[in-house]
């Protein structure tokens, strides 16, 4: 019998056929056109950065919870090829509609990008000590009460400002604030989430050289309000869901809060107004067709890149042109 030998060139181009092949299976479960599975598979083919494109599948899982979401992809698949190529995270699985990391199960990309971004953060660079000049915020809160001071984010550009170190000196990993991606967006679009940054300078500590200490995560609170009025915290650690002192105690916090004088009813939803909901309308979807970017305003324009979507070759020609 003739012996077969398979090269390593052809057992890439054969996994990488396994892994689309998957990806188009999940797409189709969940009632994707034909027609849009291809434009799908192709950005993502262009988003996945892994060997032999193994991550397509997982993609194409997010993509199947919400499409919504298929444009916050990247950055997320990236820090997540970052931590395995350092071996710090487990793999990834396919479990019955979910994606399962270690002993962590995940049924929503908010829940998966959160966790991701979470491991990400254990292993960012140590905190230093800034100066007293350096943690002097650069706006002014919407109100104060007894060392706290809480300012509203209700744009990606407030939060990518905070995020960056205006109000701290130090910079965050918090991926509403990452530059370049969508996820705030994508916040907004899913659940209406309103942004909000406390600032305890209860939390801060200065030595005798006039150094602060920002170690304690509860320094900086991003508190999110849901439009089905839920609450979400996220302290500087970027473990969604679970800060310090309190863990997963939303209660606790804002009693914490109260205690201080701070009202939480002056920190409420904002609904997404209909300009919002015109905008998503008109942009949230991937649209290739020429003629229709050509009509778009120049912020339009804009606002349609910046949610992260890919722009055909024709479409990006006419920008240069």
């Amino acid at each position: 019998m003739k012996k077969v030998i398979i090269t390593e060139g052809q057992y890439k181009l054969f996994e990488s056929a396994v892994s689309e092949g998957q990806s188009q299976t999940i797409l189709r479960a969940a009632n994707i056109s034909e027609e849009d599975i291809v434009d799908i598979m192709n950005q993502l083919k262009q988003y996945d950065g892994s060997s032999n494109q193994k991550n397509l599948p997982f993609m194409a899982m997010c993509v199947a919870w919400n499409r919504n979401d298929i444009n916050s992809v990247e950055s997320v698949f990236d820090d997540y090829e970052e931590l395995q190529k350092k071996n710090r995270i487990k793999p990834m699985q396919l479990v019955n509609g979910s994606i399962s990391i270690g002993g962590e199960t995940f049924k929503n990309f908010f829940k998966f990008a959160e966790y991701i971004h979470g491991e990400k953060n254990k292993y960012a660079e140590k905190r230093v000590d800034v100066s007293q000049e350096e943690y002097a915020a650069e706006d002014i809160p919407i109100f104060s009460s007894n060392n706290i001071d809480v300012y509203e984010a209700h744009s990606v550009g407030k939060c990518i400002k905070y995020s960056r170190g205006s109000l701290t000196g130090r910079g965050y990993t918090f991926c509403i604030g990452a530059p370049g991606n969508t996820m705030y967006q994508s916040y907004r679009d899913s659940k209406h989430s309103t942004f909000y940054f406390i600032v305890d300078r209860n939390k801060f500590v200065t030595n005798e050289e006039g150094l602060v200490s920002l170690d304690n995560p509860l320094h900086m609170v991003v508190y999110d309000i849901t439009r089905y009025g839920e609450v979400e915290l996220t302290d500087a650690d970027n473990i969604t869901g679970t800060i310090a002192e309190f863990g997963k105690d939303v209660k606790g916090y804002q009693e914490y809060l109260k205690s201080k004088g701070i009202s939480l009813e002056r920190m409420q939803n904002k609904p997404k107004s209909p300009e919002e909901e015109a905008e998503e309308s008109l942009l949230g979807s991937r649209n290739t067709n020429l003629g229709w970017f050509k009509k778009l305003s120049y912020d339009y324009k804009s606002k349609y890149i910046g949610r992260g979507h890919l722009l055909t070759d024709e479409q990006f020609n006419y920008l240069l042109s």
